[in-house]
C-alpha cells in the first residue's frame, strides 16, 4: 500500500492539499493551536513534580541536568522538523521509518508504537503527578495517589473521544494556566532569594558527580517528551507540511527557556533535598516566600499534569489510530465514531495499556519484593518509575529518527523539504549522545520489564492484523 504522504509529495503542492483534505478526521487546527498543544505537551508533570526529583541526583546543579535533557530534546526535534514536513500523516514516526526502510516493515511498526506507548506511560506519569498534588492539597496518604491517577485518566479518556476541537480548546487554557505557574515561581525565586545555591556543585558521592547529573537527566527527561507526538495532529491540521514543523521548534523553544529558568530558580528557594522529598516541590518552594502562593502553585500543578495526561492521551491514541490507517494494526483500529469523528477503539486501547502500566509498576516489585535501586543507593518514587518508561520508549525510536534522517536525505535528496536541518552533523551528534544516555542511565528492570510487555502486546496485534489483511 503506498503511503498518501508519498502520493502527495510526488504530485506537487497544490494536489496534496487536496488529498490532504480527504482525511476522516476534521482539520481544525492553526500554528497557534498546534504549538500550544506541544507546549501544553511538553510542560506538565516534569516540571511541576520531576524537577525535585532530578536534584536529589544533581543538587543544585539540577539546571545542568536540565541543560543537557534540552540538548538531546531539540537535536531530535530538529529531526522530526524534517520528517514531519515531508509525510503529515497521522502515524507519523512508523511512516518515517518505512519510508526511509521500505523492506523493514516490522522496524517501521514498532517504532511507532513505542512512540505511541511512551506517549501512554506519559500519561500514566502526569496522572501520578496530579495525584501526589491532589493528595497533598486535602491532606490524604500519599498512598491514594495513584487511585486519583486511575480516576483522572478515566475522566480525561471519556474528554478525548468527546472530540479534538473540545480537547485543543481546554489544552490551550491549561497551558496558559502551567505557564503563569512557572513564570512566577521563577520571579519569586529570583527576586526573593531565600538561599544562595551552588549552581556548580553535585552533591559527593562515591559515584562520579556526570553519571549523578546524567541521572537527574534521566528522571526529568519526561518532561521534554511531547513535540515527537505533535506530528500525530498532521491530519487534523491546516496545511500540515508548514504547520507541524514551526509547531515542534516553537514548542521546544519556549519550554527550554521555561525549564532552565525554573531549574535556575527553585533552588533559590528550597534547598535539593527538600525538593526531592516534596510531593509538590514548586508549590513548597512557592511557600517560602508567600504563604498563599503554596496554594495557587498546586491549584495549577493540578491544571498542569491534567493538561498533560489529556494531551498525551490524545496523541498516544492518535498514533494508533494512524498505525491502524496504514494496515499495521486490525481494520478495527481504524474505526472512527460518526458522531463524534474520534477514533474510539484506539482510545480505547489506549486507555487500556495506560491501566496496565500503571499496575504492573507499582504492583510488579511490591508482590515479587525485587527492589528497585537507583544510583548511589538512593531510593525511586513510583513516578520516576513510570517517567523513565515513557522517556526510554521515546528514546530507543529517537537514536533511529536520528540516524534515519540522514540516510533519508542521501537516498531521497530530490524531495522537497518545506523545513531541512541546516547541518547532518546535528542528528549525528543527536543520535551518538542519546545512545550513551541510555546505556548510562536506563538499566532499571522494570523500566525494560514494562518496555517489553508492551511491546509484546504490539507484535501480537501487528500479526494478528496481518493475518486478518
Amino acid at each position: 500500500m503506498l503511503f498518501k504522504a508519498e502520493i502527495l509529495i510526488m504530485s506537487g503542492d497544490s494536489h496534496m492539499e487536496g488529498t490532504l483534505e480527504e482525511t476522516k478526521l476534521k482539520r481544525a487546527l492553526g500554528l497557534g493551536y498546534t504549538t500550544l498543544f506541544g507546549v501544553g505537551l511538553i510542560l506538565g508533570a516534569g516540571i511541576y513534580v520531576l524537577i525535585g526529583r532530578a536534584a536529589d541526583f544533581a543538587g543544585d546543579a539540577v539546571w545542568l541536568s536540565v541543560l543537557f535533557a534540552t540538548f538531546i530534546a531539540v537535536l531530535t526535534g530538529l529531526s522530526y522538523a524534517e520528517f514531519s514536513s515531508l509525510f503529515p500523516t497521522a502515524a507519523s514516526t512508523h511512516t518515517y521509518i518505512q519510508e526511509t526502510y521500505p523492506s523493514l516493515r516490522w522496524l517501521a511498526f514498532i517504532s511507532g508504537w513505542l512512540i505511541a506507548f511512551e506517549g501512554i506511560a506519559g500519561a500514566v506519569t502526569a496522572a501520578v503527578g496530579f495525584g501526589r498534588y491532589f493528595v497533598e492539597i486535602v491532606g490524604w496518604p500519599l498512598f491514594w495517589a495513584p487511585t486519583v491517577a486511575l480516576i483522572l485518566i478515566l475522566i480525561l479518556t471519556i474528554i478525548n473521544y468527546w472530540g479534538i476541537e473540545e480537547s485543543a480548546k481546554l489544552i490551550v487554557i491549561f497551558t496558559a494556566i502551567e505557564a503563569f505557574g512557572l513564570l512566577l515561581v521563577s520571579f519569586l525565586g529570583f527576586f526573593f532569594t531565600q538561599r544562595t545555591p551552588e549552581y556548580l556543585s553535585i552533591p559527593s558521592s562515591s559515584v562520579s558527580p556526570i553519571l549523578l547529573m546524567l541521572q537527574g537527566a534521566a528522571v526529568f527527561y519526561f518532561a521534554f517528551t511531547g513535540f515527537e507526538l505533535q506530528p500525530t495532529l498532521a491530519e487534523e491540521a491546516k496545511e500540515p507540511r508548514r504547520t507541524i514543523p514551526r509547531a515542534i521548534i516553537l514548542a521546544l523553544l519556549v519550554c527550554s527557556f521555561l525549564y532552565l529558568l525554573v531549574a535556575l530558580s527553585v533552588v533559590r528557594l528550597l534547598p535539593p533535598e527538600a525538593l526531592a522529598a516534596s510531593g509538590a516541590p514548586l508549590a513548597d518552594a512557592a511557600g517560602t516566600v508567600w504563604g498563599g502562593a503554596y496554594m495557587l502553585l498546586a491549584v495549577i500543578a493540578l491544571f498542569s499534569t491534567s493538561n498533560t495526561v489529556l494531551g498525551f492521551l490524545v496523541s498516544g491514541s492518535r498514533l494508533i489510530y494512524g498505525l491502524a490507517e496504514e494496515g499495521f494494526l486490525p481494520k478495527k483500529v481504524e474505526a472512527v465514531d460518526e458522531r463524534r469523528k474520534t477514533p474510539h477503539v484506539a482510545i480505547i486501547i489506549a486507555t487500556a495499556i495506560a491501566i496496565l502500566l500503571l499496575a504492573i509498576t507499582k504492583y510488579v516489585p511490591e508482590l515479587t519484593g525485587w527492589e528497585v535501586i537507583a544510583i548511589a543507593g538512593k531510593e525511586y518514587k513510583l513516578i520516576d518509575l513510570l517517567s523513565k518508561t515513557a522517556s526510554l520508549a521515546c528514546l530507543l525510536v529517537f537514536v533511529l529518527i536520528n540516524i534515519s534522517v540522514i540516510w533519508f536525505r542521501y537516498r531521497k535528496p530530490e524531495l522537497e523539504r518545506p523545513f531541512k536541518i541546516p547541518s547532518l552533523i546535528l542528528p549525528l551528534i543527536g543520535a551518538i549522545l542519546t545512545t550513551i544516555f541510555i546505556i548510562t542511565s536506563f538499566l532499571d528492570w522494570i523500566v525494560w520489564l514494562n518496555t517489553l510487555v508492551v511491546v509484546g502486546i504490539g507484535f501480537a496485534l501487528y500479526y494478528y492484523g496481518a493475518k486478518s489483511s
